[in-house]
């Protein structure tokens, strides 16, 4: 087995919102924070934001297209109004951004509020915030229904939720003492980029979204499906555990693991078993990966991983060509190139 070690570490780097998107982030994130926790409306809702999503969760993949801020309006329950409790955080938003029709940057959603946030210099580094007011639903959340026509009295008005549940769980089963790790990091999350970066690449706009893939991922390792201590077995053990997880979905419904219930909106069997059949081929690729010598398996890598804006995810091993060739090997071989020839004068792999 190649483990690959270093291409993988390198590659988990190529992923990961780092750099100049992530302080960006930070500013903007922080930015829309201050701003909704020091409003006195707000305040007397009691407004107390948090980070949600693959962001809060620290399993977001480049390029991180925006950032979940929950905004908890704890003094608030299920009788209020949501659209009420909508535009009092959007009149917030609106008043310091200006709305996106008039050339501003806040863009009204179905149940939440985007700002863009350009960057001045990178446009790889802008990104959006999306606010999303929250009201209590007992010891759980609740966040408007997408359907503003429902927002009446007598409609279910109240979606619940509990994003922060999952991040709780994410983290907790990253840093188990029986949970696999690479060199003593919890490897959960790491693998979750990997198998969300995979799906981005094989799957693009299809579903399952990236959120139903983390799922699954969390399903199988919490099950301890998954074993191993180095990234390659670890990835390739994950693809085979999901694929076969997506398959299972069209009897035994995929779980929402903050809420213990079957995944909203539900996807159809042709949608379930087409995700099974995708990650199913790419766990193939991976085993022939795993069975291969370094240059070969760094190339099906490649393929499994794909590209982002930074270019290929996985990085070749020193000495290896862009065919999977090692590069002294193919150039034994290539007719006209003597053993005595300088070293300047033998082709780039």
């Amino acid at each position: 087995m190649n483990a690959l070690h270093e291409q993988f570490s390198q590659a988990l780097t190529r992923i990961e919102v780092n750099g100049e998107k992530q302080r960006h982030a930070i500013e903007a994130h922080t930015e829309i924070q201050e701003l909704l926790n020091q409003n006195p409306l707000l305040q007397s809702w009691g407004i107390n934001t948090r980070l949600i999503g693959s962001y809060g969760r620290k399993t977001a993949i480049y390029p991180g297209k925006d950032v979940d801020v929950f905004a908890r309006l704890e003094n608030l329950n299920t009788a209020a109004s949501p659209q009420d409790v909508y535009n009092g955080v959007w009149a917030v938003l609106v008043a310091r951004y200006g709305h996106v029709d008039d050339g501003g940057r806040a863009t009204p959603q179905a149940r939440s509020i985007k700002i863009d946030f350009p960057h001045p210099t990178d446009r790889g580094a802008s990104l959006a915030v999306d606010a999303v007011p929250a009201v209590r639903h007992d010891s759980r959340w609740a966040i408007p229904t997408k359907d503003r026509d429902l927002w009446v009295p007598g409609q279910t008005r109240w979606v619940m939720t509990d994003p922060e549940r999952f991040g709780d769980l994410s983290t907790q089963l990253n840093q188990a003492s029986w949970s696999p790790a690479v060199g003593g990091q919890g490897a959960y999350k790491p693998v979750v980029k990997l198998m969300r970066q995979a799906r981005e690449v094989h799957l693009r706009d299809q579903k399952p979204g990236g959120l139903y893939v983390e799922f699954a991922v969390y399903d199988v390792w919490a099950n301890r499906r998954v074993s191993g201590n180095e990234w390659a077995p670890l990835f390739a053990r994950t693809l085979h555990a999901v694929a076969h997880r997506f398959a299972a979905a069209v009897n035994e419904p995929l779980q929402d693991p903050g809420l213990g219930t079957p995944v909203d909106p539900p996807l159809d069997a042709a949608q379930w078993r087409h995700a099974g059949s995708t990650f199913q081929g790419l766990a193939d690729l991976a085993d022939a990966a795993l069975n291969s010598d370094r240059c070969n398996a760094a190339l099906k890598w490649r393929r499994i991983l794909g590209k982002n804006d930074r270019g290929d995810v996985f990085p070749l091993p020193p000495g290896c060509s862009g065919t999977g060739v090692a590069i002294g090997a193919a150039g034994a071989g290539l007719a006209g190139i003597g053993a005595g020839r300088p070293r300047e004068a033998q082709p780039f792999g």
